[in-house]
C-alpha cells in the first residue's frame, strides 16, 4: 500500500507537507550552533543532572523551571551527557511540530473537506514562522512545549471534548505558568455555560500527577507546589523588554507590580461580565476569537513579562486568521513585533525601542476589543459578524 495518495489533491497535499517539514528541519539546523546567553543557566542544570545521577538529581532544587520540563532534560541527558547545547534545543523542537499539528487540527474543524489544503497551510505557517524557528533552534527556549498544550486545549474545546481540553491545559500549566495566558478564555466559557465547572478540577489533578515522580524521588512537596510562587521575585523589572503597557512605565515603580496582577484580573473579569450578559452564542468562530484575544491581552496587561511571551498569541492568531481571514494582519503584525524582539536579544540589534514596538500590540488590542464589544453587545435578533 503506497503512502502517497493517488488523487491529484492528495498528492499536492502530501508534497506540501513533505517539502514544508524538510524546510522546517533545514531552517532549524542552521541555528543549532547559536549559543544564546540563556544557555549558560541551562547548561548548569544539564551538568547538575549528569553529575548527580540523572533522575536522582530531581530530588534537589537546582533550577527555576518546573520539574515537568526537568524530566525531559533528564531524558535528553541520558541520551547525550556531553552535548548540552544541541540536547537542550532538541527538547522543545519536536513540540513545535506537534504545535503545527494541533493548529492543523483546529483549522481542519473549519475546513472539513479531507482534500482541503487550508489546514495544511495553517500548520506549515506555524512551523515556518520566523519566531517559531528562532525560539527553540537559536534561543533554546521551551515556549513551544506549553503552547502546544494550549493549542491542543483550544482544539479539544472546539471539538466538544471538555475533559481532554482541561487535561491539556493542566499539562501546559505544569510546564510553564505562562499557560495562564489562556485562562481568561476558560473563565469566559464557564460563565457562558459552555464549559462545566467540574472539568476545571483536571488542572490541579494533572499538575499534582506531573509533580508526583519528583516527590517520590525525595523532592519536598512544598518546593514542588510553590515553584511558581518562588519565581515571583526573579527578574525585578516591570517589563523584560516586552512590548506591553509596562514598557512605558519607569522601573522605579517596580514595587507596585502586584497592582498589575489586579489590573489584569479586572480586565478578564470585565470581559467575563460582558460575555455573561451577551446574547451571542459561543460559536467556533467566537471561541477562536476569544482564545486569540485572551492570549494577546493577558500578557499585555501583566507585569514582569519576557520578550518571548507573545509566542502563544502568535500560534493562536494563525488559527484565527484561517478561521476568519479578515484578521490576517493579526499574526503578521504580532510576528513582526516578536521577530524584532528576537533580533534585539539574539543579535543585540537595539535599533527599534521596545517602547515604540509596544504601539503595535496596543493598536491590535484596541481594534479587537472594539470588534468583540460590538459582537457581544449586539441584540439577540441582530447578530454582528466577527
Amino acid at each position: 500500500m503506497s503512502l502517497i495518495p493517488q488523487d491529484p489533491e492528495g498528492r499536492r497535499n502530501f508534497a506540501l507537507v513533505v517539502v514544508g517539514v524538510l524546510a522546517a528541519v533545514a531552517l532549524r539546523s542552521l541555528f543549532l550552533p547559536v549559543e544564546a546567553p540563556d544557555h549558560i543557566g541551562q547548561s548548569r542544570w544539564y551538568a547538575f543532572i549528569v553529575e548527580n545521577g540523572y533522575f536522582a538529581a530531581l530530588r534537589h532544587e537546582f533550577a527555576d523551571y518546573n520539574v515537568t520540563y526537568l524530566y525531559l532534560m533528564t531524558l535528553a541527558a541520558l541520551l547525550s551527557d556531553q552535548h548540552s547545547l544541541v540536547a537542550v534545543k532538541a527538547i522543545p523542537m519536536p513540540f513545535h511540530f506537534a504545535l503545527a499539528y494541533f493548529v492543523y487540527k483546529c483549522v481542519g474543524l473549519k475546513y472539513r473537506d479531507a482534500k482541503s489544503v487550508v489546514p495544511i497551510l495553517a500548520g506549515l505557517a506555524t512551523l515556518l514562522a520566523p519566531t517559531g524557528v528562532l525560539n527553540s533552534a537559536a534561543w533554546g527556549q521551551s515556549d513551544a512545549i506549553y503552547t502546544t498544550f494550549l493549542v491542543a486545549c483550544l482544539y479539544f474545546l472546539l471539538a466538544g471534548r471538555q475533559a481532554a481540553a482541561l487535561v491539556a491545559f493542566g499539562l501546559a500549566v505544569s510546564f510553564k505558568l505562562q499557560a495562564i495566558f489562556l485562562a481568561p478564555l476558560l473563565l469566559w466559557l464557564v460563565v457562558k455555560g459552555q464549559l462545566r465547572w467540574r472539568h476545571l478540577a483536571w488542572v490541579p489533578l494533572v499538575y499534582l500527577a506531573t509533580a508526583a515522580p519528583a516527590g517520590l524521588l525525595g523532592r519536598p512537596w512544598g518546593d514542588l507546589l510553590l515553584t511558581y510562587v518562588n519565581q515571583a521575585d526573579a527578574h525585578p523589572r516591570l517589563s523584560m523588554s516586552f512590548p506591553n503597557l509596562y514598557a512605558w512605565i519607569p522601573n522605579a515603580y517596580y514595587d507596585w507590580w502586584p497592582l498589575g496582577l489586579v489590573f489584569a484580573a479586572c480586565v478578564a473579569l470585565l470581559v467575563a461580565v460582558v460575555v455573561y450578559k451577551s446574547a451571542a452564542k459561543a460559536s467556533a468562530d467566537l471561541i477562536v476569537f476569544l482564545a486569540a484575544f485572551s492570549a494577546l491581552v493577558t500578557p499585555y496587561t501583566l507585569p514582569k513579562m519576557h520578550d518571548r511571551y507573545f509566542f502563544p498569541a502568535e500560534a493562536i492568531a494563525i488559527v484565527l486568521a484561517f478561521y476568519l481571514p479578515r484578521y490576517w494582519y493579526v499574526p503578521v503584525l504580532l510576528g513582526a513585533v516578536s521577530t524584532c524582539l528576537y533580533d534585539r536579544y539574539l543579535a543585540k540589534n537595539q535599533a527599534i525601542p521596545v517602547e515604540l514596538l509596544a504601539f503595535l500590540p496596543s493598536a491590535l488590542i484596541v481594534v479587537l476589543s472594539w470588534k468583540l464589544y460590538m459582537v457581544l453587545k449586539a441584540p439577540a435578533g441582530q447578530p454582528v459578524s466577527l
